[in-house]
């Protein structure tokens, strides 16, 4: 969850559009418990429409069999990454989920072919002796211009009219600048700018969004100025302006703009948060720890704060106590059914190797991430290769180390 993704209101209909949010962001496992929420206003309200109801239930199912897909997928994955126990609890998560009777079926099957011998790793091996993660599994396709659009505007607050308002550049320009098409976003959102009568407007924002992943911060930063003076309770704005004043390493000028915010949102958890990045950032650790601490015990449990506070942990080397937080945060998740951030599990993995742990459960979970997280893959065969070497396994170590050596020379190649 980023940090905007805070903010949540009170209402059925606020409930659906977070949870309709996190369905775009296919972070099923978040909009089920949105979902669920929403309901539960629904229950609480004297007067409710069925219709309405009906339209969240039927959200609700179709996220649930998201879910369950999904779990099955990942579970399919650990299987053949040798990392059983997960697997089991993934598919168990699932059948819970789904009333589907052929997914229920699928389920089932991949959990009996789920081997029972104690040595689960002895001559693991990838099909075919290539190297994990490498599989083209394909894009997802978002769907047709409209209905794309119409999804980005589903996720936003009270913006949503607004951006449907605006000409059909603004509408080509914003899908392209989500679809990665930096260029191409500057090129259309520049043409909807002046096209709108309007010279401060939301299509400001989009476009500076668009030059700030340009690259382009003065021009970004200029645009993010001019939106602010006109929006100041623009929580992404500030979101936006922070990550161009970080990237000048302009951490006392983010600082100072942050506590001059409007005096109700001064106190929102998104701007406190914005806050202690900054302090994060700039190499403030201690600062940083005690902040993020206090904020801890003052909100409550929550995985962005627990994650922060990890990251301070961290560069402060202190491990052992940034595990912790990781494993806590990956046990959240697991309970809500949400699927674990990859890099949540990477960064477990990482401090719990530093703290001396070798044990074959982590080595698991190096053979997991090495599916999950091809981009990172590299230095998972390095820490499998180390672990098995300690764990007396030199045929493994060396497969791994051929593995990471392989992948370096095609990395050099390229």
């Amino acid at each position: 969850m980023g940090f905007l993704d805070f903010f949540s209101g009170n209402s059925p209909e606020k409930y659906e559009k977070k949870a309709d949010a996190f369905v775009i962001n296919v972070s099923y496992g978040h909009a089920k418990i949105e979902y669920e929420k929403a309901l539960d206003k629904l229950e609480q309200q004297p007067v409710s429409k069925p219709s309405y109801r009906r339209l969240i239930e039927d959200k609700l199912w179709h996220c649930k069999e998201a879910l369950a897909l999904e779990h099955k997928e990942n579970g399919a994955d650990l299987v053949e990454a040798g990392c059983f126990d997960e697997a089991r609890e993934l598919f168990g998560l699932a059948l819970e989920l789904t009333t589907d009777p052929s997914l229920t079926n699928e389920i089932k099957n991949l959990l009996d072919s789920i081997p029972t011998d104690a040595d689960e790793l002895e001559g693991y091996a990838f099909p075919g002796e290539s190297m994990p993660g490498t599989e083209d599994y394909g894009s997802d396709d978002p769907g047709p211009d409209e209905e794309y659009f119409t999804a980005l505007c589903n996720s936003l607050e009270e913006e949503q009219d607004e951006y449907r308002s605006y000409p059909g550049t603004f509408r080509q320009g914003f899908i392209a600048l989500n679809r990665g098409d930096f260029s191409n976003a500057v090129v259309l959102l520049s043409e909807a700018q002046d096209a709108y009568p309007y010279s401060t407007n939301y299509i400001t924002l989009e476009l500076a969004t668009a030059y700030m992943n340009m690259n382009d911060n003065e021009r970004a930063r200029e645009l993010m100025e001019r939106f602010l003076r006109e929006y100041p309770e623009s929580l992404k704005a500030y979101y936006l302006m922070c990550e161009i004043l970080w990237e000048e390493n302009a951490y006392d000028a983010a600082q100072e703009m942050l506590s001059n915010c409007p005096d109700d949102i001064i106190v929102s958890l998104p701007i406190r948060m914005l806050a202690g990045e900054t302090l994060l950032r700039s190499g403030k650790h201690e600062e940083a720890v005690s902040f993020f601490k206090a904020l801890l015990e003052e909100v409550g449990w929550n995985d962005n704060i627990a994650h922060a506070l990890a990251r301070a942990y961290e560069a402060l080397d202190r491990p052992e106590r940034a595990r912790d937080l990781y494993a806590k945060i990956m046990g959240a998740c697991t309970s809500c059914g949400a699927h674990v951030d990859p890099k949540v599990k990477q960064r477990y993995a990482e401090t719990s190797f530093k703290t001396g742990d070798f044990s074959t459960k982590l080595l698991k979970l190096f053979l997991a991430l090495a599916r999950e997280d091809p981009a990172n893959r590299l230095g998972y065969y390095h820490r499998i290769s180390c672990i098995y070497s300690l764990q007396g396994n030199e045929n493994e170590s060396l497969r791994f180390a051929s593995f990471a050596q392989k992948l370096t020379e095609e990395q050099d190649s390229r």
